[in-house]
């Protein structure tokens, strides 16, 4: 049951276009050099540095290229910008990265921020699928004077990306190239034993039920040692390609690139991803008051998948859990199905085949035309087809096959389908106008955007061949199944944003935007949301000239925004089925995860964030050193979450607007040229963050709400940990110790013992990253960190590694555990279990905070001058690049991959515990740049 929106009239342009540079000659006492007034895109429009009254950070192409691999772009952003805390989601080829833009947005609702693209609306996985390589620049908006322009969309913060544009003059062409590799990082602070370790090891736990071996076992055992890691997982092997041009006239501009990107990954058998990019975009003046644009891109990706499960399906499991003395194949050839720890995994891989491809083309239509001078019309459409295509392949005759079909080689073929399209039609009025030194500048604009989606999935039974998955080799049976969904949702929107200076030197900005989306009750459809903004030059005043201070800017904000990204699509509404309690309609509210009913809710409203923001931004010494502060709070008023209602009102779920919170933070960023010549050049820069959350209210007066992994408490941080407490262990006799929740220790386990945990959350008190780039003549070399402290991650892999009772199931163990407990007066050891095994506490919930250096390069270039001037390339540089070079931890394991893994609720937190994902990787790139 979707709202019917009439528009009359629909759109307002997003003005993402490209970064663009105006230059003035200045003497500097070091150099001779250029002040750059640089216009930098704020949403629906552009602006000089120093008109900009909001937050946001911007990040150049050349920072992004630096810092990104080869098939995600989200990561470059990590360390690179105060308040965006960014994590792998995983190390697979192509992930989407998890970006927070001032913390957590809301409480079991989406804390992703909205990602534009050249005004279109895209999801962090489209966003991802962009090459790196035709990015101009990202300003991530981030207070309300920036984000309230969004409206609906705007709480968790703005991503806006603008990729690369014609310029007029002679056509420049260039080609760049990487080739390299990524492996595996390794466990920080522990490693997995060897057949013998293995063995001796449980040869000591009869206590535990374990049958010692005799030497004549565990010699015979010893002789199949391998590494498991080593059997599943390779170095994986890159490849990027990127041929640009980009030229024009004055009357018309273009750009056009084409792109390819390979990784296969770090599993063996499996061939990760191939990407294929195309990017076309031509602006043209048909005459002095009609310009007209296009911008058309083509993305098309094959991807290679593994089952991400908590056992032994998974590869990134099963190399902890196999034992070493056990092989992949018996001495016929045959593969070795005698694994404690589950079936053959190799096997698997090789017989049960999951293939995605993926289809996006976005497009960007424009036409503005000059009304009189200082009145601009402008109509904007943009529209985004994205199709996808799974396949699963289980192959006929296979372990799993047998296993689930009564050992009866039957075969199944699975595909499942679903096609997106996105548009996105804008009209907007510009108007400025000056009187003497007051300066005006207004945009207003309509607004309409729908999103519809529609799924198709298909399953068949018993395939005819074990070497063919097309579905026509499938036998008609009861159990092959055919459904789908339809999905669609809409926003229109009406807005306007005045700009106002005084000399420069005094600013002032207001926005006003009302959304209404299909996606909320019906009696709370529509939501206001506004800003103002003011900010005063202090540098332009007479009384600062002459002195070493070049720019300084007040700025401070005061607006609220919106969120409708919490919220899936007709949960505001009951459904109607046919057939399910006889023949009549009758209400189905529809299901979730893990059988959970979800029924409508009419009076679901808008959760909105209140947001205020005070910054300084200056520069001194001849610009040479540049910086900001930032210092804010936000306040979120009806958050939206997924809760249970009571037995007697049926048991099902609902969305609600479940409460309040609100953060604060502090934000600080410098940049300081050490030495600044002709020849020589060397920056160092860095960037902070500090955020705290708090819960001010939960629905229904409710104080405490249990989520499972972490815990809600009214006047604590949302999301902390919700266990028993550790107290270590008793060195007289080796038993674990516990707080009962009176604060007591006993020896005594009862998990009705647990408490909230209030100083340990998953998210990070402060996060931020620093850096160094030199350049000396042809040679430049750069190196950036990023560092993440006070967040705490429940490690489950650590604890599966050191827990005795797993090593009688006959799975292998990290080094650490055996440093058990053996005598009395025995210390810094791990605890002697009963059969219950290492039980669920805080013990195994550690700080993640970590320091890593993101990424290291080294490059030379080769200029005209010594290339030759009959020379076709007018410059080469050939560079060496190092990411995920190094890790200082104290965390057992990796403490950045932010998903636990597939098997993770709809309620996980992104860093709250880890589980058998595909792991971060290390690589190692060398490319070359040409440009003709």
């Amino acid at each position: 049951m979707n709202v019917k929106l009439h528009v009359l009239s629909a759109g307002a342009l997003f003005f993402l276009g490209q970064a663009a540079f105006a230059q003035k000659s200045k003497n500097d006492s070091v150099l001779k050099e250029n002040k750059i007034d640089e216009v930098i895109v704020t949403g629906y429009q552009k602006k000089k540095a120093d008109e900009i009254t909001q937050a946001q950070a911007v990040v150049g192409g050349d920072e992004i290229r630096r810092n990104s691999p080869t098939t995600s772009i989200g990561n470059s952003l990590q360390g690179r910008a105060s308040g965006v805390f960014v994590q792998s989601t995983t190390g697979q080829p192509g992930a989407a990265a998890t970006i927070q833009v001032r913390g957590v947005a809301g409480v079991g609702g989406s804390s992703e921020p909205t990602y534009v693209v050249n005004g279109m609306y895209m999801t962090a996985r489209q966003f991802s699928a962009i090459n790196p390589a035709d990015v101009e620049s990202i300003s991530i908006l981030k207070d309300a004077a920036a984000t309230a322009q969004y409206g609906a969309r705007g709480a968790n913060g703005v991503v806006v990306v603008t990729t690369k544009a014609g310029k007029a003059g002679k056509t420049h062409y260039s080609f760049e190239t990487k080739f390299g590799f990524s492996e595996r990082l390794k466990d920080n602070n522990y490693t997995m034993m060897n057949s013998r370790e293995l063995m001796n090891f449980q040869n000591q736990l009869g206590y535990l039920g374990f049958k010692p071996r005799s030497q004549q076992e565990m010699d015979k055992l010893a002789a199949y040692d391998h590494n498991w890691q080593k059997e599943l997982l390779k170095p994986s092997s890159i490849q990027s390609y990127l041929f640009s041009a980009q030229g024009g006239s004055r009357e018309s501009t273009f750009y056009y690139s084409l792109g390819y990107d390979s990784d296969n990954g770090i599993i063996r058998d499996i061939d990760g991803l191939k990407r294929y990019t195309g990017n076309f975009g031509f602006t043209n003046k048909l005459s002095e008051k009609l310009n007209v644009g296009i911008n058309l891109g083509v993305q098309y990706q094959e991807t290679q998948n593994f089952m991400d499960r908590n056992n032994t399906q998974n590869p990134f499991g099963a190399m902890y859990k196999y034992a070493p003395y056990e092989p992949v194949y018996n001495a016929d050839g045959s593969y070795n199905q005698t694994m404690r720890a589950g079936s053959n995994v190799v096997e698997q891989i090789r017989n049960y085949r999951l293939d995605d491809q993926r289809l996006r083309i976005p497009v960007t239509l424009f036409a503005e035309y000059k009304i009189i001078d200082g009145l601009k019309f402008k109509t904007n459409f943009n529209g985004l087809f994205d199709w996808y295509m799974g396949t699963q392949w289980l192959k006929k005759g296979s372990n799993l096959d047998l296993t689930l079909n009564n050992k009866i080689p039957t075969g199944s073929l699975n595909k499942n389908s679903f096609y997106t399209f996105n548009y996105t039609w804008n009209n907007s009025i510009n108007y400025k106008k000056s009187y003497g030194s007051h300066n005006f500048d207004f945009l207003g604009f309509i607004e309409y955007n729908d999103n519809y989606n529609e799924t198709m999935n298909g399953g068949a039974y018993g395939l005819k061949s074990p070497v063919i998955n097309v579905p026509s080799i499938t036998t008609p049976s009861d159990r092959n199944t055919f459904t789908g969904v339809k999905v669609r949702n809409t926003l229109f929107s009406l807005a306007g944003i005045l700009n106002y200076d005084y000399e420069g030197k005094y600013l002032v900005t207001g926005s006003l935007r009302r959304d209404a989306s299909s996606r909320f009750g019906a009696n709370n459809q529509s939501g206001i949301f506004w800003s103002a903004s003011a900010a005063w030059n202090i540098a332009k005043e007479d009384f600062m000239k002459g002195g070493f201070i070049n720019d300084l800017k007040l700025r401070g904000s005061y607006g609220t925004t919106g969120n409708d990204g919490t919220l899936p699509d007709y949960y505001n509404v009951n459904n109607i089925s046919y057939g399910l309690y006889g023949t009549n309609g009758t209400s189905y509210p529809g299901t979730v995860s893990k059988g959970n009913y979800i029924i409508g809710n009419n009076n679901l409203k808008w959760e909105s964030n209140a947001i205020t923001n005070l910054g300084v931004d200056f520069t001194m010494w001849n610009r040479r050193v540049r910086g900001s502060v930032e210092v804010y709070q936000n306040k979120r008023k009806d958050f939206v979450q997924l809760v249970p209602l009571d037995k007697q009102e049926g048991g099902y779920y609902q969305y609600i607007n479940a409460g309040d919170m609100s953060q604060k933070g502090l934000e600080v960023e410098l940049s300081v040229d050490v030495i600044k010549q002709k020849d020589f050049q060397w920056n160092l820069h860095a960037n902070i963050s500090f955020q705290k959350s708090v819960l001010d209210r939960l629905a229904d007066g409710q104080t405490e709400r249990n989520l499972g992994d972490t815990y809600l408490k009214v006047g604590e941080t949302p999301y902390v940990f919700y266990n028993v407490r550790f107290a270590g262990v008793d060195s007289s006799n080796g038993k674990a110790l516990y707080y009962d929740k009176a604060g007591n220790i006993t020896d005594v386990y009862s998990a009705s013992n647990a408490v909230p945990l209030t100083d340990k959350s998953p998210f990070p008190k402060s996060f931020g990253g620093f850096g160094t780039t030199v350049q000396y003549k042809g040679l430049d070399f750069s190196a950036d960190f990023a560092f993440k402290l006070g967040g705490y991650t429940y490690n489950n892999m650590y604890l599966a590694a050191v827990d005795p009772t797993l090593a009688v199931a006959g799975r292998n163990m990290a080094q650490a555990a055996a440093q058990i407990w053996q005598n009395p007066g025995d210390t810094g050891v791990f605890q002697k279990v009963d059969s219950n095994g290492m039980r669920d506490s805080d013990q195994w919930i550690e700080k993640s905070d970590y320091l890593r250096l993101r990424s290291l390069t080294l490059g030379y270039t080769f200029d005209k001058a010594f290339l030759g001037e009959g020379s076709p390339i007018n410059k080469l540089r050939a560079y060496v690049q190092g990411q995920n070079l190094f890790t200082v931890t104290k965390f057992h394991g990796e403490p950045e991959v932010s998903l636990g893994s597939a098997d993770s609720t709809a309620l996980f937190v992104p860093g709250a515990y880890n589980l058998y994902t595909y792991p971060a990787v290390r690589t190692i790139l060398v490319g070359l740049q040409l440009e003709f």
